[in-house]
């Protein structure tokens, strides 16, 4: 490290970006330990980067510190996972209705791209299609945050659209639910290119009810993850 710290920082940044990919990704399972020693050789770096991105995960809400338990991925509770949803529901759809007013064709050709490489992705099929959709998933609904054109909105709804029980739920859904997800984010489009913000809301309403439902319904599918052993 330089007396600057920019050798540091730089390193804490891309510890923090790989551990929350591999947090959010699940490839650690709630309540999983999250090593300090371990996770340095695994990113073939030293400690002190490592130390400084668990932090940032613990700042972040993805991790939990505790003197006696070490560092661990969070758990969510269903009131947590009740709240999320809900809250999205009710501020997410509103930001659908002022980005289909204000997004236009500009907004509509960008989501009907995402769409077609959502349907790519999931006719391919594969062992990566969980992390792929979990990225085109995040564009489509940040696309329609950003052209909101609320900076309160983007500030509030970004982490709870990042929240990794959320994300975590691409890999637990059914090709079935793929698809119904699919088919809804294509009448967002239709109703950004519409111009209708009412339509949009009342999609985005749709969509995120269903998404919590599908969720409840799994839920029980998702939890034995939980019980798994140490990220050691």
């Amino acid at each position: 490290m330089n007396k600057s710290g920019t050798i540091t920082g730089s390193a804490a940044d891309t510890a923090y970006e790989a551990l929350k990919q591999w947090v959010v990704g699940g490839r650690f399972a709630p309540g999983a330990q999250l090593k300090e020693e371990h996770l340095a050789r695994e990113l073939a770096l030293s400690r002190t980067p490592v130390r400084a991105a668990l932090k940032r995960l613990v700042d972040d809400r993805l991790a939990t510190a505790d003197p006696n338990r070490g560092v661990r991925v969070a758990e969510w509770t269903d009131s947590d996972i009740d709240e999320t949803f809900d809250l999205r529901g009710l501020l997410e759809s509103h930001a659908a209705e002022l980005a289909a007013r204000r997004g236009g064709t500009a907004l509509a050709d960008v989501l009907d791209d995402l769409n077609e490489r959502m349907e790519r992705a999931i006719r391919k099929g594969g062992d990566e299609l969980p992390e792929r959709l979990q990225e085109i998933n995040a564009r489509f609904h940040r696309a329609i945050l950003d052209a909101s054109g609320s900076p309160r909105l983007r500030s509030i709804l970004t982490s709870l659209i990042d929240m990794p029980i959320v994300l975590r739920s691409h890999f637990i859904s059914t090709l079935q639910d793929k698809l119904q997800s699919l088919s809804h984010h294509r009448d967002l489009a239709a109703a950004v290119r519409a111009h209708d913000g009412e339509l949009a809301k009342q999609v985005m309403q749709l969509h995120l009810r269903v998404a919590s439902h599908r969720f409840k319904r799994q839920r029980e599918a998702f939890r034995p993850a939980a019980t798994g052993t140490d990220g050691a």
